[in-house]
């Protein structure tokens, strides 16, 4: 789940219009100079040598991609066997990996010729150093057995497959290079913030659907101690969390404890109501079911963990980013970062790119200032309630109101069956940050599919439901699951594109709202909104990189805040989310760069060739997968359209 850490603009412009003259006659630019090279992004002197000098090496990489596009590559016709029975292994051990993993995937295996067999599990948890050296050589044997494809005939969709699974392996085994680096009670990712929604979002689509949850509750306790014990380990190696951050999974577990569980009941309870293949005593016995596994397993279970971090505390040995750890800067750049922004670029790489996007973005809103001041302070006016008109409408007027008017520059045909589920009273408090959220449709069942909605926070959801909805999640995952992909791509979750496709399609919704009419700036006020939501994931995904590759501390991440105009009152709270969840904004911001790279690109390469619609179908017929995977099928994509 992706926690809110809301950044808000300053009302800072006309003061940094101010600080840049300043600058512009400190560095011996006239006003005119000034305006033409910052104000309108023209180049003199040493600063157009820079850009000149990045133009031409864009065009040399992009001449040597040119180059190894026109290489030959030979495919088969026909599927290769042995390489099917393979994908075919790989998609039955992972979506039967654990009984909430296959339920996820699968409402009914049949399909694929796959069932759960044995009892309900939530699947094995052990981190000790047996379990991982047994975790280690099953990948790697999975390696062995996906490489030895490498000269294989493999038609076109297999051999892209097979470059995709690789690609993915490769970077997978660094996670291994220091298993202590891994933190399975990571505030935003981990396991005490997310079992309870898996169990809130386990589907029953019969009887045994009720009958294995409540085997999988009981689970729960044990399930915890298992990675408590992983924790103790990590607290005698020097490499446990550090007390801010524990402090934040207290207030997690006592946001539980306190509660008495209840949530979990009510939900169940709601969910149980609703099915009709149960007789009334049947809903009556399993409503008492879980209620004693919640007092008597789930509770306890988040005592145990609060009791665990409370002794724990103050044994980590680092309050900083996991660079700090011998080896840790290497981690995050082979593992975290790649895993979370998908991209092939390094991570000096990438602080150029938001450096210079940075950069970017507030001359783009300086700009706006001085050619529509009024518009500008009617956006920091209407910051709260901008989107006011669309938060009156009901959450399926606004699903439908997306699907009919801002689908015209994607493949839809029709329209995309939902269903709107709200969450009860007692989780909506709980998740107070989250607005709406996607819940994957199953790889079998493409048409069904469901958006989470919180009732009681509904600020932004017209921008949230169009991230979740259509053009972004539901669309996305629908498309490419009922496009009958092969198994051993339909598995698939990406989250540099996932999230990438996400922002980057909601912008495009935001360029377009035109509120209904409801706004005489409407075009200035959509920009800013983009310009703004844009810059805050930058900014939070470029402190992570100072934190966790450079060693910021929190008094640097208040200078770099201050530097770029936010209130500098949340850098204690971004310093704790990044040491504890390295790496979550990358997927936003990288993924979200990477996807407009891509139709830059081929924006620039297809002229007025270039169709949104075939763009973005090229983009969703590829599937969740590393962008380096995906400029290849852009590639041919432009090669075909010219």
């Amino acid at each position: 789940m992706k926690k809110n850490t809301k950044l808000k603009f300053k009302r800072f412009i006309a003061a940094l219009l101010a600080v840049l003259m300043v600058m512009s006659l400190s560095a011996c630019r006239t006003p005119s100079e000034f305006y033409h090279e910052v104000i309108l992004g023209e180049t003199t002197g040493k600063k157009k040598e820079k850009k000149d000098k990045k133009d031409k090496d864009k065009e040399e990489k992009t001449e040597a991609e040119k180059e190894e596009t026109t290489e030959e590559v030979e495919y088969a016709d026909e599927e290769n066997p042995e390489f099917q029975e393979f994908l075919m292994e790989y998609f039955e051990d992972t979506v039967t990996a654990d009984t909430m993993t296959f339920n996820d995937y699968l409402i009914d295996g049949s399909k694929y010729g796959v069932e759960m067999e044995g009892e309900a599990t939530l699947g094995d948890a052990r981190m000790d150093a047996e379990a991982v050296e047994e975790s280690k050589k099953e990948d790697e044997e999975f390696y062995d057995k996906l490489v030895a494809f490498e000269d294989a005939e493999l038609t076109e969709d297999e051999r892209f497959t097979y470059e995709c699974l690789k690609y993915d392996a490769e970077i997978s085994m660094h996670a291994y290079d220091n298993i202590y680096f891994n933190e399975p009670f990571s505030p935003m990712t981990g396991v005490q913030e997310n079992i309870l929604t898996s169990f809130e979002e386990y589907r029953f689509d019969d009887k045994k659907d009720v009958e294995d949850y409540i085997v999988m509750i009981n689970q729960v306790r044990d399930y915890f101690g298992d990675l408590i014990e992983f924790e103790k380990e990590k607290s005698e190696k020097g490499y446990f969390m550090s007390d801010a951050v524990a402090d934040e999974v207290i207030e997690q577990c006592d946001e539980v404890i306190d509660k008495k569980g209840e949530f979990v009941n009510d939900v169940f309870n709601e969910n149980i109501d609703a099915l009709d293949f149960l007789s009334d005593d049947e809903k009556e016995e399993f409503k008492e079911q879980n209620a004693k596994a919640v007092e008597e397993v789930v509770v306890p279970a988040y005592e145990d963990l609060k009791s665990t971090l409370e002794d724990l505390k103050g044994t980590g040995k680092n309050d900083g980013g996991i660079c700090n750890y011998d080896g840790g800067k290497e981690y995050y750049e082979d593992y975290i970062f790649p895993v979370y922004s998908g991209s092939a670029k390094t991570v000096d790489e990438e602080i150029e790119v938001m450096e210079d996007r940075a950069d970017d973005l507030i001359m783009q809103m300086t700009s706006i200032y001085m050619s529509n001041q009024e518009a500008y302070e009617d956006y920091y006016e209407k910051y709260d309630s901008l989107y006011k008109f669309y938060e009156d409408m009901e959450t399926s007027e606004i699903v439908d109101l997306l699907q009919k008017e801002y689908m015209d520059d994607y493949p839809l045909e029709g329209t995309i069956p939902y269903e709107i589920d709200y969450l009860s009273d007692s989780m909506s408090k709980i998740k107070d940050t989250t607005l709406a959220y996607y819940v994957t449709c199953p790889v079998d069942e493409p048409n069904y599919n469901r958006i989470k909605v919180n009732a009681l926070n509904t600020e932004g959801i017209f921008n949230t439901l169009a991230h979740e909805g259509c053009p972004g999640h539901m669309f996305q995952f629908w498309y490419f699951r009922g496009s009958n992909p092969n198994p051993g791509r339909i598995l698939e979750s990406n989250l540099g594109y996932v999230e990438g496709w996400a922002v980057y399609t909601a912008y495009n919704t935001t360029l377009e709202c035109d509120f209904e009419g409801t706004e005489d700036n409407a075009k200035v006020l959509a920009q800013l909104d983009k310009i703004n939501t844009d810059l805050g994931y930058l900014v939070q995904a470029r402190i992570d990189i100072g934190i966790n590759y450079e060693g910021w501390s929190v008094e640097d991440v208040e200078d770099y805040l201050e530097e770029k105009g936010f209130n500098t009152e949340i850098a204690e709270d971004i310093f704790t989310t990044s040491i504890g969840s390295p790496g979550v904004y990358f997927s936003y911001s990288t993924g979200y760069y990477e996807m407009e790279e891509l139709r830059n690109k081929a924006e620039e390469e297809l002229g007025s060739k270039f169709e949104a619609k075939e763009f973005h179908k090229a983009i969703l017929d590829a599937g969740p997968c590393q962008f380096a995977m995906l400029e290849k099928k852009i590639d041919k994509y432009i090669e075909e359209n010219k």
